[in-house]
C-alpha cells in the first residue's frame, strides 16, 4: 500500500467563490507571475467556466493564451487544466491514474486523502453554496474507489452560527459521525482561524469524540489570506487545544517549514523546529505529525535540496521523529511549481528504503488502519461501516475496484472456535447393598 496523505480532488467549478478567486490571483504572483496576467487567468476562468460543460473551447483558448505570452510553463497549464474539469470524478480519476502509474507494483493499493477546502467571507453569499456540491462529489469519490479516496471534510469559522444546512460544526458532525468522512481539514490562513476563533474548541471537542485525525495548513504560502493570517497557523499556538482533546491526531502540513518568526524581537526559531519539539513532547502523547507535501526546499538548487533530505533522514532515523512523518505531494496544487509525478518519484529515490515509511507505515496510523493486532480506530471503522452501507449503490466501484484492505475488513469476521464438547461421563456403578 502507498498512501498520499495530501491531496485535493475539487474542481474550480465547486471551489472558485469569489473570495478564492482573490486567494489564487495572489497566489499566482507569488508564483512568479505579473499581477496583470494573474488577473487575467483569473478574469478568464470567472467568465468562461460557467458557459461550458466539458470546458474545451476554453482551455483551447487558455492554452494559446499562455503559449502566446510565455508565461507560467507546462506545470501551470496543468494546474488550470485539472481545475477546469467538468467534475470531481474526472479529478480524481486523474489523480488515481497518475498515482497507479508511480507504483512499483500495480496490483498494490493505491490510497489518497481528498482534503476539502471551503473559501468564504465572513458575510454570507451566493458563492458559499459550490461547498455543498463540493462536498457530495468528494464524498461519491469514496463510493466510486471504495478504500482509495478517503475523504476529510473542511471547517470553515466563518460558518459558524450559521442556519441549520450551513452552519460548519453541524456539517463536520454529519461527516465524521456518519462515517462519510475520516477527518477534517483546517486552513487558519484563509482568515483569521486561529485556535481562538469561533467553533475552534467546539471543532477540536467533536473530533475528540469522533477520534478524528485533522490535516492543518501550515506555512505562510499557500492560500493564505495576507503575511498576518499566515501566522494563525504557528504550531505552538495550538498546544492547549491539542493538550485537552487527547483523542486527536493532528498534522502539520508542509511541515511547518517556513522562515516565519512569531516574534521578530526574538531569536530565529522556525516553525519547523517547533513542530519537531511537539511531535517529541511527551505530553501530546504522539498524536502531532508534520506532513512532507509541497515544500520549496527539495525543489531548489542542488545543495539546498541535499541539505533537506539529509535533514528529512536524520529525522527518520530518529526514534523520537520518525513515526510521525507522513508523505503527501498536495496534488494538484504542486502544479504551481512542479508536477506531482515529479515530486514523488524525487522523494522515493532520495529516501530510498526509508520511503515506505513516510508513504505507508506512519500514515497508516494516522489515518487510523489496522494495527498490528486488528485494532482499527473509531473514525476509520465508521468510514468501513458507511462503505459497507453503501456498496452495492448505483456509484459503487464506477472508478476502481475497492482496495484490497477494505475487501479484507469487508470479509465477515471468523466465528470464534468452538469449545469441545465434554465427554460424556461413564455410567457409575450403583452402590453395594450393605
Amino acid at each position: 500500500m502507498r498512501i498520499n496523505a495530501h491531496c485535493h480532488v475539487f474542481n474550480f467549478k465547486t471551489f472558485l467563490t469569489d473570495a478564492a478567486k482573490a486567494i489564487l490571483a495572489a497566489r499566482l504572483q507569488r508564483g512568479g507571475l505579473s499581477k496583470p496576467f494573474a488577473e487575467l487567468i483569473i478574469s478568464f476562468i470567472d467568465k468562461r467556466l460557467d458557459r461550458d460543460t466539458d470546458n474545451r473551447a476554453a482551455l483551447g483558448e487558455l492554452h494559446d493564451m499562455l503559449n502566446t505570452r510565455r508565461r507560467g510553463g507546462l506545470y501551470l497549464w496543468e494546474f488550470l487544466r485539472i481545475g477546469f474539469l467538468p467534475d470531481i470524478s474526472a479529478v480524481a480519476d486523474d489523480l488515481l491514474a497518475k498515482t497507479r502509474d508511480l507504483l512499483d507494483d500495480p496490483a498494490e493499493d493505491a490510497v489518497v486523502t481528498a482534503l476539502m477546502m471551503d473559501v468564504i467571507g465572513r458575510e454570507p453569499s451566493a458563492g458559499d453554496a459550490l461547498f455543498h456540491d463540493q462536498y457530495r462529489q468528494t464524498v461519491e469519490q469514496a463510493l466510486r474507489h471504495p478504500g482509495r479516496v478517503l475523504p476529510f471534510v473542511a471547517f470553515n469559522p466563518d460558518r459558524v452560527g450559521r442556519p441549520a444546512g450551513e452552519n460548519g460544526l453541524e456539517i463536520v458532525d454529519s461527516a465524521l459521525s456518519s462515517g462519510a468522512c475520516v477527518g477534517v481539514k483546517l486552513y487558519p490562513s484563509l482568515a483569521e482561524h486561529g485556535p481562538d476563533s469561533p467553533g475552534m474548541k467546539d471543532l477540536f471537542a467533536l473530533c475528540d469524540t469522533h477520534h478524528a485525525p485533522i490535516v492543518m495548513h501550515c506555512n505562510s504560502g499557500g492560500f493564505a489570506a495576507s503575511p498576518a493570517t499566515a501566522l494563525r497557523c504557528y504550531p505552538g499556538d495550538w498546544k492547549p487545544l491539542l493538550r485537552t482533546c487527547q483523542n486527536v491526531r493532528l498534522d502539520f502540513a508542509h511541515f511547518a517549514d517556513e522562515d516565519i518568526f512569531t516574534d521578530p524581537k526574538s531569536a530565529p526559531y522556525r516553525w519547523r523546529n517547533m513542530l519537531v519539539d511537539m511531535i517529541k513532547d511527551p505530553e501530546l502523547g504522539g498524536r502531532v505529525y508534520g506532513d512532507v507535501s509541497y515544500q520549496d526546499e527539495p525543489l531548489g538548487r542542488a545543495s539546498v535540496r541535499k541539505a533537506y533530505f539529509e535533514r528529512l533522514a536524520g529525522y527518520l532515523n530518529d526514534k523520537s521523529l520518525s513515526r510521525n512523518i507522513l508523505w503527501g505531494t498536495d496534488y494538484y496544487m504542486i502544479y504551481l511549481s512542479r508536477s506531482n509525478s515529479e515530486y514523488w518519484d524525487l522523494f522515493k529515490y532520495e529516501m530510498g528504503d526509508l520511503f515506505p515509511v513516510i508513504a505507508q507505515d506512519n500514515p497508516r496510523r494516522f489515518l487510523g488502519f489496522a494495527d498490528a493486532q486488528g485494532h482499527m480506530a473509531p473514525n476509520l471503522a465508521r468510514h468501513v461501516d458507511f462503505l459497507r452501507r453503501m456498496s452495492g449503490t448505483p456509484l459503487w466501484e464506477t472508478g476502481s475496484p475497492m482496495a484490497a484492505w477494505l475487501a479484507a475488513a469487508f470479509a465477515p469476521l471468523k466465528p470464534a472456535p468452538k469449545a469441545p464438547k465434554p465427554a460424556p461421563k461413564a455410567p457409575q456403578a450403583a452402590p453395594k447393598q450393605p
